[in-house]
């Protein structure tokens, strides 16, 4: 009931949406991993995975998957051995619109894909269940990777609790990770999911900022923006946070920019048509959606819909990055799960001026 209660006051709050001035299509590429990807996904003991946020550092684009499952023999089955709470991939290919084959992975000594945060894997609500990475961004040669610490899934869909956030990060492109410091975000924290950006745009000219839209824990609160200096992304008193008005230090004074319900989130730069994108599943309209703003805080336009769950089966998550965005703007292609089949797909979208 208390979660619940928290969802209704957010609605009251949230301020209303702007007109999109784009609609969107979307259709499905090709797998991207699990047994019908064009990668090689037995050796690195793939079988299923989800999510996928994405960083781009020297020439490559890295991929991050949550928890992941391996090959039982050779049969791939739902939710097989090997669990591990996320895993790295890593591809330099660019060329997204015949599919896109991951070429490389962190691994151990067997060749098999391995967690770069130990997940607890303990039961759900009693510990840590697991640690699920949220975001990725990469300022000059290092990349920070944020996840969040899982508490317990629940049985309802799309809720879950959080012990806390954290950022890890890693110098050397990716293959070692150090973790931060200190936490992000506590469990009650509206920024244990995020979607982060360093890119120059509007709002941020010069890239001096990472921008972070975040998200309590679940799929049934609000967003609010963050921004750090791009050099202190690990110092947590350095963020400091939209209110609705300027920037304040307290994550807790963070206004709501984007209304119930948003989970999984992606934030980009989109050059050709000078607008940030926003994706997140709303598990309220069962569907992917796309915003549209000219700053990362926003105003943000109504949602479009990206991708119907009715279309595509428990589909969540939709992962861009900027390498695989036209440079008309109207074209991009990001990365969907799909829980049924428990595996990410290239999909490509297809903007089109109202």
């Amino acid at each position: 009931m208390r979660f619940l209660f928290l969802t209704v006051a957010v609605l009251v709050a949230a301020s209303p949406a702007l007109s999109a001035e784009y609609s969107v299509t979307s259709e499905k590429v090709k797998a991207l991993t699990g047994p019908n990807a064009p990668a090689e996904m037995k050796a690195p003991d793939i079988c299923g995975t989800d999510l996928g946020t994405m960083a781009e550092i020297d020439g490559r684009v890295v991929l991050a998957f949550g928890d992941t499952f391996g090959w039982n023999d050779n049969a791939c089955m739902r939710f097989g051995p090997n669990w591990r709470s996320n895993v790295i991939g890593f591809t330099a290919d660019k060329d997204p619109s015949d599919g896109i084959v991951i070429d490389d992975w962190v691994t151990g000594a067997d060749g098999k894909a391995i967690e770069v945060a130990k997940g607890g894997h303990q039961d759900a609500f009693k510990g840590e269940q697991t640690k699920i990475p949220t975001a990725m961004v990469a300022v000059g040669d290092t990349l920070y990777l944020h996840y969040m610490s899982v508490h317990g899934f629940a049985q309802m869909g799309g809720v879950w609790l959080c012990n806390w956030s954290r950022f890890i990060s890693s110098a050397d492109g990716g293959k070692s990770w150090t973790p931060g410091p200190e936490e992000f975000g506590n469990f009650k924290s509206s920024f244990n999911m995020l979607a982060l950006s360093a890119q120059p745009g509007a709002g941020n000219e010069v890239g001096k900022y990472v921008y972070a839209v975040g998200t309590q824990c679940g799929r049934f609160s609000g967003a609010r923006v963050g921004r750090v200096e791009a050099g202190k992304v690990l110092d947590t008193g350095a963020w400091e946070y939209f209110d609705g008005a300027g920037w304040v230090p307290d994550q807790a004074q963070a206004a709501e920019v984007i209304k119930p319900g948003a989970g999984e989130g992606s934030l980009v730069w989109n050059a050709g048509i000078g607008r940030w994108m926003y994706t997140t599943l709303n598990e309220l309209s069962e569907a992917i959606e796309l915003r549209f703003a000219e700053r990362p805080e926003g105003p943000w336009s109504a949602p479009e819909v990206l991708a119907r769950g009715s279309d595509y089966a428990q589909a969540y998550g939709a992962y861009m990055t900027p390498s695989w965005i036209s440079e008309d703007g109207l074209t991009f292609y990001f990365v969907m799960s799909q829980f049924g089949p428990y595996n990410t797909y290239v999909m490509k979208a297809t903007l089109t001026a109202r």
